[in-house]
């Protein structure tokens, strides 16, 4: 697929680690890593045993594919800087959902987008098979190289254009940091009542299980605002009194279920 070159993986954040050990156990020539924090880039260097550096000009300058998984103010300023010292023939890939294309532009002659669609934390080690990776590229030799180091690592590899990523970030804000957002609005509801937020677990699940399995979610939602039960309405809002932010965001969701 590359031949005797590799990957380069820019970053050991949060992404860049997961990215590199998914690389790595798929069998994918990794050939270095960089990070801008020396003891950063030596940490995540020895845990996935490939060499590293803090130095982009450090890199190899024949890899075949530069993965960019900085963050979004920090990737055109990146490729600039990469592009001044690697092949002209290499790729550069950005991994971010909501940054365009084009912003790799002038940098390389091939260059795309590589997102992995998910959210990563700190000592949570994903499954990448799991994960879609949504991928572009400006030719169609580099929309293959980045479909098929996708394949290796993931068992659902889409091509999507600037606009349609762009949508499916927005849409994935909502899935996951908005429904988090709430559970973390619940937890604190809990907390001040003196009640185990775990109580409400296996009606988590159950809420995720229906809207998973039907067509659509708002099929099968339910609560005050989809019934119209109005006074149980005004009872929680009168329960938020000392929650403005809670109580706003209830008042939303509320009219927004309303129009289904």
């Amino acid at each position: 697929m590359m031949g005797k070159k590799g990957i380069i993986l820019i970053g050991a954040g949060r992404l860049g680690k997961h990215l590199g050990r998914a690389l790595v156990q798929a069998g994918l020539p990794l050939c270095c890593l960089y990070n801008r924090s020396a003891a950063h880039a030596k940490e995540a260097g020895e845990a996935l045993g490939v060499p590293y550096s803090s130095s982009l000009q450090q890199l190899p300058r024949d890899g075949a594919l530069y993965l960019l998984a900085v963050s979004d103010n920090a990737i055109k300023t990146v490729a600039e800087q990469l592009a001044r010292h690697v092949s002209p023939q290499a790729v550069l890939a950005h991994t971010s959902g909501s940054t365009p294309s084009n912003v790799l532009a002038g940098t390389t002659q091939r260059h795309g987008v590589f997102y992995p669609l998910q959210s990563f934390s700190h000592g949570i080690t994903p499954d990448f098979q799991q994960i879609p990776i949504c991928y572009w590229g400006n030719t169609p030799d580099t929309a293959q190289l980045l479909a098929a180091v996708g394949k290796r690592i993931s068992t659902s590899v889409y091509p999507l254009d600037d606009r349609q990523r762009q949508v499916l970030h927005l849409a994935a804000v909502f899935i996951n940091n908005f429904t988090n957002a709430m559970l973390q609005g619940s937890h604190e509801i809990c907390q001040e009542g003196g009640l185990p937020s775990n109580l409400l677990q296996p009606l988590l699940r159950e809420t995720l299980r229906k809207a998973a399995q039907a067509e659509a979610p708002k099929a099968v939602q339910t609560g005050p605002a989809a019934r119209g039960d109005q006074p149980t309405i005004e009872r929680h809002l009168n329960q938020l009194a000392n929650h403005p932010e809670l109580r706003n965001v209830y008042k939303a969701i509320t009219q927004y279920i309303q129009t289904f």
